[in-house]
């Protein structure tokens, strides 16, 4: 038989001992990982949260900080000029709602407010619907600038010869015809001249610049004095406010 050696029991009790130690170590290093991780999310997530809490400023808008008010001079508009309230419409002459204005609301508007002194009524060009608006805004920027008191007459024929949006209408040869038919006097030959140079594009620009500076968002856009009137195309809502603004000059 072969002699085997039995382990020795210190050998084995001090080998116990160092797993033992060992074993706390990795534990005890276990548990401060843990406590730094949860200390670093809760930092970062109290750093995001206070970040979220806090106002952002709004950058400058026209809306916000920005008070733009509206330039009249220039503008043709019927009424008196000393009238307490002035009202502007912005408008496009290939928009069918605007055409639907002029042919409903601004009647009524002449009637019961032009014509009594209480309101001048604005024309402003808003040329949002391509090529032929702007050719029919220099149109009438011309005759205005040759015969303001023969503008009115031109612009309601323009919007009387409107055809579905779809179509390119507006052309060179009908506003030169709407032109010799309305304003009588005119000098056609400045007048043809005005559109194929874009002689008064500059104005035209202005109005848009002017609409697009007070956030007007589409046509027609109707204002009371510097106040924007939601469904302002709708006669008894702008009736409303007009009386509002007429109260608040008593």
């Amino acid at each position: 038989m072969s002699d085997t050696k039995r382990p020795d029991k210190g050998a084995v009790d001090q080998k116990n001992n160092k797993d033992q130690k060992n074993g706390r170590i990795v534990i005890f290093s276990s548990v401060i990982v843990i406590v730094l991780i949860a200390a670093i999310a809760f930092m970062i997530f109290s750093n995001q949260h206070d970040n979220e809490a806090k106002p952002k400023k709004k950058e400058p808008t026209h809306r916000t900080e920005k008070v733009t008010r509206i330039d009249y001079e220039g503008q043709p508009f019927i009424g008196s000029s000393n009238a307490p309230v002035k009202v502007v419409e912005f408008s496009d002459y290939r928009c069918p709602y605007c055409k639907e204005f002029e042919e409903n609301v601004v009647p009524e508007l002449d009637k019961e407010y032009v014509k009594t002194g209480k309101i001048s009524l604005y024309f402003i060009n808003d040329t949002i619907l391509g090529p032929g608006s702007v050719l029919a805004a220099n149109a009438s920027e011309e005759v205005y600038h040759q015969n303001p008191k023969a503008f009115w007459a031109f612009h309601k024929a323009v919007f009387d010869a409107q055809k579905n949006e779809k179509e390119q209408w507006v052309t060179e040869k009908l506003l030169t015809s709407i032109a010799q038919k309305t304003v009588p006097s005119i000098d056609i030959k400045a007048f043809q001249n005005a559109l194929d140079t874009k002689s008064r594009q500059s104005e035209v620009d202005k109005d848009n610049d002017l609409a697009e500076s007070l956030g007007v968002p589409g046509t027609p856009v109707i204002f009371v004095g510097d106040q924007m009137i939601d469904g302002g195309q709708d006669y008894k809502v702008l009736k409303k406010a007009i009386d509002k603004a007429l109260s608040e000059k008593k």
